[in-house]
């Protein structure tokens, strides 16, 4: 039996027909030194070398054996090759059949490109050990190196681990050892600077970074935007994430906040922006620091033989922020406020401040061209690049800032820089610009080949002999495309692509020169193209760009495409545009009013153009409307766009979340979209956003949406505003019971509605749902209360009294009355609360204070019993009655049974008794707040005393004492008489010219004052010191005859008399003073029966 393994030899017995792994013999060991396991093996993956070796299959024809043998103390080779435009340093591996590389490296280098594009590799891979290597498939790659190129197969193993460089590319490319050589010279100065290529974030030292702002600008805070649930936790984590790095700090206040709009990146995470175009970009003063000339920067390169390219991880956030800067760059989240310390992107002086950082960190070395942070250093001679290489690395180890070691190139021959490819004999444009247009498909029909025939006559006036070139396409085109495509046309096709994609037609990148980027979309592709307009109006492009749309980008409403075009444009073309000022133009006008660089997105925008408002808030830009037809270039690139998957753009998974959502509901994804598409309104909006709205709309029920047409999207067949489906007539109804299902209140159903749902007039229909609802209006809250109505304040105490019982409490019930003059306060002990053990208390407290003109209460039995009502009746007293199950109507009865148990709680020591009587003692001696005045005071007219009295001091005895010093100094000037009655006098006349008039002492009045009858029989009153004593020796009688002797009667006329106080006073003639005459009160009459 022949077998394909007849001519093997054995790598273990050195013997013909098998392999080493069917050896019978003893296994022998490597020579030369240990062979280690490779890095994609998963027992050790630390180690360093690798030992392939295939393994045959039934339905394989053929093997590879991969050997990797090394000494521990030799250091592995490695060589710089550019594998499909990419640099990629590979170590070089003899022992090995096929060049291999990690699944890491091929999603850095293919980021684009899915894994399951790749092809069976038909082989499989084993370890020395015999452990097996995990193949994911093959590629084929062109490989280039040193002006050497060739097309060759690359194997793709799971896992991590370095690149192989083996047999079958060494047997197509010739490696230049003089270039490893200089490979291992650089890694040696690499390796005295490890710190910078940690994979932790740097930071600058000794220097923050100052933001400036208008100090007249107004503080501008934005409240957060809703975050779709399914990205909540994502932007939680990624917040969290910051913290830690201490990129940004939580605070509990700001006067500027922006809102962020959370990016979903392609490894599933997210990326926190903030909108800071809202905030500091309008008050913000533009850093005027230049950002480099291109052609300044390839000046700096001239000369230079190797290129070493430079980028830095995290450039922006390497640098710190200082402390009165970090406020303007606070954003608010769902989580709170949150400051960044570090320079953040999307300020618009971002840019030229760090520009101007790595000029200052880098100046004075020489052939280093800087452009934000991409850093390029070159020179003649391999000591002079290394010397000048050392110096750069050295100043970013001393300065804290660090690099990203796998998209730094070292010494390479030629490196793609700001759009260009960069070798030692100059520039050329880089091959992936023009291959939009190189790699266009043949026109399939008549609209096809008009837009690329668009495109070409807009380059018409670059293009030699044009017109001949044309003519076999434009009698196709002439036919209405009914003749077959055939060799004419196709050689004109190609004959035109190679006049497009020609290197004299692509102008260098000039700055100073106006920038125009150019986007359109078709229903299955995206183009855009960039151009300088040159000094006599016309365009010259500098680059292509166009790609297909995905099945779920088809799907996009016209508005969002054209938008995915700017942002694919903007995204492709970014080392162009980024820092520079350039216009957009764009076919859609809605565009200039979604992207215009001065005016805030609508709220309810979708989230994908929410998100790609934001990517572009970062760019300095102008957008402007241009026709159709005078946008023929970008039109035709996205008729004729490449079929690649785009590298830029990832279905946003809140829209996906939202479908799931409905889906799980009796109302489903699939019922919305039937009824859309049946409904005569939305059918006509669902065509609209797919194929662009008409400039009037004169339909009533189109209106409502036109409003919000920029807002609007089509998502699964659904239309979305925002993120909110819009509910066709025949589902609202069912949609609307399942949000009322658990018959939440207007408002809270409105927030919940608003959260998943949407059609025209819904709050309206909310409302009218719950109002409607029967179950909710049985179940409702009590009304709102009534405006307060206050009772009358009475003229006079005691006229109205509250009264109510309170209790049980404290073994008692209680009677509780309450003035509502004075606020006299009554509580009485209750054996019961009948109303005859009522009525009995209310005649004793009447029979001390009388009775009152009304009383209220609640509608206890007690109150409303016939018997009770009688004794009203009887008393004339008018009994008021509250409301029922409205104790606030007898507010003060209720807040008197509140105060009594209260006071009582607080009372300590002796009988219920005892502490009621004491309560209502002090109670009744405080001064009310209401009234300003104690309830004692108010009733009884005067203050009853307490022991706090006791704390006064005596004011009869400090005013005794004053009178007594008072008379002491009057008493020493003065002489003391005895007077009395029957004692002849003069008295005081204070009517006439006699000054001195007789008299005699009929009686004492007081402690110091008489009353004197004159010799003309009128009756005075004088005090002492207008009396003195007159002698008469023989006893003379008066003039009425009356003798002296003390029988004198005196009358006094009642006539005159007028009563105070249960008093007569009669006035005296001639001096108005008057006399006094105690006499009985009048007493009052009877009062009204107490029952």
């Amino acid at each position: 039996m022949v077998t394909m393994f007849m001519e093997t030899v054995c790598h273990n017995c050195n013997k013909k027909g098998h392999l080493a792994k069917k050896c019978r013999g003893p296994r022998s060991k490597p020579e030369g030194g240990r062979t280690g396991l490779g890095k994609f093996t998963a027992p050790k993956p630390q180690s360093a070398a690798h030992h392939l070796e295939s393994t045959e299959e039934e339905d394989e024809h053929c093997s590879y054996n991969m050997f990797n043998v090394r000494e521990p103390r030799a250091e592995p080779i490695y060589a710089t090759v550019e594998v499909d435009g990419k640099q990629m340093r590979m170590e070089v591996d003899t022992g090995a059949s096929a060049s291999v590389i990690s699944e890491e490296t091929y999603k850095q280098k293919w980021g684009s490109r899915q894994v399951s594009a790749l092809t069976p590799a038909g082989i499989r891979l084993r370890t020395y050990t015999r452990e097996t290597i995990p193949l994911l498939g093959a590629l084929e790659v062109n490989i280039a190196y040193n002006s050497q190129e060739a097309r060759a197969r690359l194997l793709v193993v799971k896992g991590n681990g370095p690149s192989l460089l083996g047999r079958d590319w060494l047997n197509k490319i010739q490696l230049s050892w003089g270039e490893i050589k200089h490979t291992r010279v650089t890694e040696d100065v690499i390796q005295k600077y490890p710190e910078i290529f940690k994979d932790e974030l740097g930071t600058l030292q000794g220097t923050a970074v100052k933001l400036f702002v208008d100090p007249q600008a107004e503080p501008r805070f934005f409240k957060p935007r809703t975050v779709p649930y399914a990205m909540k936790k994502k932007v939680e984590d990624e917040l969290e994430r910051l913290q830690e790095a201490n990129v940004i700090t939580p605070v509990q206040f700001s006067r500027w906040a922006a809102p962020i709009v959370p990016v979903l990146k392609s490894d599933g995470t997210v990326r926190i922006c903030g909108d800071y175009k809202l905030t500091i970009n309008r008050a913000s003063k533009l850093d005027a620091y230049p950002l480099p000339r291109v052609e300044d920067l390839f000046a700096t390169l001239a000369g230079g033989k190797t290129f070493s390219k430079l980028d830095m991880s995290h450039a922006y956030q390497q640098l710190l922020l200082d402390k009165d800067s970090k406020e303007y760059v606070t954003v608010n989240t769902h989580k709170g406020l949150f400051r960044y310390n570090r320079l953040v992107f999307g300020v618009a002086s971002s840019p030229a401040i760090f520009q101007r950082t790595m000029d200052n960190l880098l100046q004075g070395i020489p052939h280093v061209a800087v452009y934000l942070d991409d850093i390029l250093v070159t020179r003649e001679t391999e000591e002079e690049h290394l010397h000048h290489l050392d110096q750069v690395l050295k100043r970013f180890s001393e300065a804290g800032l660090r690099l990203k070691r796998s998209k730094c190139t070292f010494q390479a021959q030629s490196v793609t820089y700001l759009g260009h490819k960069i070798t030692a004999q100059g520039l050329c444009p880089v091959e992936d610009k023009v291959r939009a247009i190189k790699d266009a498909p043949n026109p399939k029909n008549g609209s096809e080949l008009r837009s690329f025939l668009g495109m070409v006559n807009y380059y018409g006036k670059f293009l030699p002999e044009l017109s001949t070139v044309l003519a076999p396409l434009y009698h196709f085109l002439h036919n209405d495309c009914k003749s077959k495509w055939g060799p004419a046309q196709e050689k004109a096709f190609k004959e035109v692509k190679a006049l497009l994609q020609s290197a004299q037609l692509l102008v260098h990148f000039d700055q100073d020169k106006e920038i125009i980027l150019s986007c359109d979309a078709s229903p299955y592709g995206v183009g855009a193209v960039l151009s300088h307009q040159m000094e006599d109006g016309s365009e010259r492009p500098i680059g292509f760009a166009s790609r297909t749309l995905t099945s779920a980008e088809k799907g996009y409403s016209q508005l969002d495409k054209e938008g995915l075009a700017i942002v694919f444009a903007v995204k492709r073309f970014h080392q162009y545009l980024y820092g520079h000022h350039f216009t957009i133009c764009t076919d859609h006008k809605p565009l200039m009013s979604l992207f215009s660089e001065s005016r805030c997105i609508p709220p309810m925008a979708s989230a994908r153009l929410q998100r790609w408002a934001l990517t572009l808030s970062a760019y300095q830009y102008t957008i402007v409307y241009r026709a159709g037809k005078d946008n023929a270039n970008a039109d035709a690139l996205s008729r004729l766009p490449l079929p690649e998957m785009p590298a830029t753009t990832v279905v946003p998974p809140e829209t996906i979340f939202l479908m799931e959502r409905l889906s799980n509901s009796p109302v489903n994804a699939k019922q919305i979209k039937q009824w859309t598409d049946r409904d005569p309104i939305l059918s006509q909006v669902k065509r609209f956003l797919m194929q662009g709205w008409p400039p009037v709309i004169e339909d009533d029920g189109l209106r409502p949406y036109a409003k919000r047409k920029t807002e609007l999207s089509v998502q699964d067949g659904c239309i979305l505003w925002g993120s909110r489906v819009v509910v066709p007539p025949p589902g609202r109804a069912q949609v609307m019971d399942e949000v009322h299902e658990a018959h939440p209140g207007a408002s809270r159903m409105k927030s919940l509605a608003r959260s998943y749902i949407w059609w025209p007039n819904m709050d309206q229909e909310v409302e009218d749902k719950v109002k409607s609802c029967s179950e909710c209006q049985i179940n409702q809250k009590m009304a709102p209360p009534a405006p307060l109505h206050l009772w009358e304040w009475p003229d006079h105490p005691w006229s109205r009294l509250h009264i109510d019982f309170a209790g049980p409490f404290m073994g008692h019930m209680f009677l509780v009355m309450v003035d509502a003059h004075s606020k006299w306060l009554e509580a009485h002990i209750m054996s019961n609360i009948t109303a005859t053990t009522t009525i009995e208390k209310l005649r004793q407290v009447f029979s001390t204070h009388g009775l009152p003109d009304s009383l209220v209460s609640d509608n206890a039995t007690t109150f409303t019993c016939d018997l009770f009502q009688e004794f009203m009746r009887r008393n004339g007293i008018r009994h008021v009655r509250s409301a029922p199950f409205h104790p606030a109507s007898n507010g003060l009865a209720e807040r008197a049974v509140q105060t009594l148990k209260e006071g009582l709680k607080r009372m300590t020591g002796g009988t219920i008794t005892t502490k009621l009587s004491r309560f209502l003692f002090q109670y009744r001696i405080t001064p009310q707040t209401t009234t300003g005045q104690a309830p004692a005071v108010m009733l009884m007219g005067r203050r009853p005393k307490a022991h706090l009295d006791l704390l006064r001091p005596n004011i009869r005895a400090r005013v005794e004492r004053k009178q007594e010093k008072q008379k002491e100094r009057h008493d020493h000037h003065a002489r003391e008489r005895q007077l009395k009655p029957n004692d002849t006098v003069y008295i005081r006349n204070f009517t006439s010219s006699q000054r001195w008039l007789p008299g005699i002492i009929l009686s004492q009045s007081g402690p110091v004052s008489f009353v004197v009858k004159l010799t003309d029989g009128r009756v005075m009153r004088r005090h002492q010191d207008h009396l003195r004593l007159r002698y008469d020796k023989d006893k003379t009688m008066f003039s009425d005859g009356t003798a002296v002797d003390g029988s004198i009667q005196v009358e006094i006329p009642q006539e005159t008399a007028s009563e105070e106080q249960g008093h007569s006073v009669v006035p005296a003639e001639g001096d108005g003073h008057s006399l006094t005459n105690t006499q009985p009160a009048p007493v009052p009459s009877d009062p009204a029966p107490l029952g």
